[in-house]
């Protein structure tokens, strides 16, 4: 997923300063992106997953989208975006719909924690639980919905370990895109290049 400014966009500069130009573009909108990231994009995320994360910034789980932004130069264009996977799905929303009976959704941050202990996969988290003595068990509403939950031993504490939904809807949370202010930027950049005083 990417943005692209061509040669063509700006202005009339000379073809031995566009290399200089269009690299200076390209780290410009870099920066504007993890910018527009890094502040937030609306809509806020949903309770269940502001308890996973600990925080409520969005598109800012792992920081993995906002390392991935990057610029590609070529004579006559830059193009900047990501080769993240789920990026456009960020962008744009989406309807994610199970596969399989279930969508599992970790539950809490303690989740999270088991998943780095026993693996990303469910079915990891559930048998490491298991190995290490905690019944787990499934409790659902008529096939719509449901969670897993955990308990250690007969007196430990019951904990929901998944959330189960049959879909959920990722709402549209658009950061690769070039506003008003990156507009001007980027003409002050051609015109640099092209000695006219600003």
């Amino acid at each position: 997923m990417r943005i692209v400014v061509k040669h063509t966009q700006l202005l009339d500069v000379k073809p031995a300063a566009m290399p200089s130009l269009l690299r200076q573009v390209g780290d410009h909108m870099v920066s504007s992106v993890q910018r527009r990231i890094n502040g937030g994009i609306g809509p806020e995320n949903a309770p269940l997953t502001v308890a996973v994360k600990r925080g409520s910034n969005t598109l800012r789980d792992r920081g993995q989208l906002l390392s991935s932004i990057s610029a590609h130069v070529t004579a006559s264009q830059v193009a900047v975006g990501t080769n993240r996977q789920g990026a456009a799905t960020n962008h744009f929303g989406a309807t994610i719909t199970a596969k399989g009976k279930w969508l599992w959704i970790p539950a809490s941050s303690k989740t999270r924690t088991l998943q780095r202990r026993y693996g990303f996969k469910a079915s990891q988290v559930m048998s490491g639980l298991k190995s290490s003595g905690h019944s787990v068990w499934i409790q659902s509403k008529k096939g719509s919905s449901g969670v897993v939950l955990a308990k250690k031993g007969k007196k430990g504490r019951t904990f929901v370990v998944f959330v189960l939904k049959k879909s959920v809807v990722i709402p549209a949370r658009p950061f690769l895109s070039i506003d008003s202010n990156d507009r001007a930027a980027i003409m002050t950049l051609a015109r640099r290049h092209m000695g006219v005083p600003e």
